[in-house]
């Protein structure tokens, strides 16, 4: 009796073990399979969401001060890259977010995408590529990905800076019939109250806080009452103002007669001037003020260029333009 007692403590034991080992047995294989089958799926919902930031998010600056992440003077500056142009743009870009968020100087991969646009702890490698539909020119971060990885892509525009051009052949309040001498300035204002109008649709709203302001002079000669084909004015100064009052604003460059690289002052002019006028952190503008933009072509204590006849624009939606905005493909690949 007391044989069978024990076999049956023994059978119950055995028994007991084989059970909790079964279930543990069957509780870890179902996790194994999945961490297995399921690693593409993870990438591809990394890649699914990081697309879903870069294309649907404006991005978050670590300082309040100034809510624009791509003019921060650093990487840790920058909580979250996003390239939309605001909160509910989804596929609408930023060319100045994309600059930066392309520039190799001053972000290092991985580890300040990592930080600021993948999260997490796991070290996920990646490559974000954009393509233009009429530029061959494609930007991209990363590797080439292995043959196994998790992607999406997003079909964009991106949204492009205004311009306005001003055209001297066509332009007849800078005819100059009088004997008298000519004014040796030419002024644009930027009148912010108007160019911020929310009814604006975002992709042509005009924003000078964070997008540049482009002002181009074409057919420049015809602003000259010369007989003289090889006349030439002289750029000496621009004046930047803010209603009316001048301030130190140096972030700007100047192109003349089609050079490529920015010209200095004190330089001849000819038949074309570009002037661009960059967005800066903590910008000295508010949203109703009016920034001036002065062109001078006279020395102080010179002689005015009496042939030169100058004369005052607006940049606003009557005048300036945007070109068409670009169509491209962003693409995350995450492994």
């Amino acid at each position: 009796m007391r044989d069978d007692a024990v076999a049956t403590f023994d059978f119950l034991v055995g028994f007991t073990i084989f059970i909790i080992a079964f279930i543990f047995v069957a509780a870890m294989i179902p996790h194994t399979l999945f961490s297995v089958q399921s690693s593409r799926i993870d990438y591809d919902a990394v890649a699914y969401r990081t697309g879903v930031i870069l294309t649907e998010d404006p991005g978050m600056p670590a300082s309040p001060a100034f809510p624009v992440w791509e003019q921060q003077a650093a990487p840790d500056g920058v909580i979250r890259m996003g390239l939309s142009v605001e909160p509910g743009c989804a596929h609408i870009l930023s060319w100045g977010k994309v600059d930066r968020f392309f520039d190799k100087e001053f972000f290092t991969y991985p580890d300040d995408y990592r930080r600021s646009l993948l999260f997490g702890d796991y070290p996920y490698s990646f490559n974000i590529t954009l393509t233009m539909r009429d530029n061959p020119f494609i930007q991209s971060i990363g590797p080439t990905p292995p043959e196994s990885y998790g992607a999406v892509r997003r079909v964009v525009v991106v949204k492009e800076p205004s311009l306005l051009r001003i055209d001297g052949h066509f332009n007849q309040e800078f005819n100059y019939t009088g004997n008298e001498t000519p004014p040796q300035r030419f002024s644009v204002k930027v009148p912010m109250i108007e160019l911020l109008d929310r009814s604006v649709d975002p992709l042509f709203r005009i924003d000078p806080r964070t997008d540049p302001i482009q002002i181009e002079i074409v057919n420049f000669s015809s602003y000259l009452n010369s007989t003289t084909p090889a006349t030439k004015a002289t750029l000496n100064r621009v004046e930047i103002t803010r209603n009316g009052v001048p301030i130190t604003f140096p972030s700007y460059a100047i192109w003349l007669d089609e050079n490529s690289t920015p010209a200095t002052l004190q330089a001849p002019i000819s038949e074309s001037l570009f002037f661009r006028l960059y967005p800066v952190p903590e910008p000295p503008w508010r949203s109703t003020d009016v920034i001036g933009v002065t062109f001078v072509f006279a020395e102080d204590d010179g002689d005015p260029p009496a042939t030169l006849i100058m004369g005052t624009h607006v940049y606003d939606y009557h005048n300036a333009t945007f070109p068409d905005p670009g169509q491209g493909i962003l693409e995350v690949a995450v492994w």
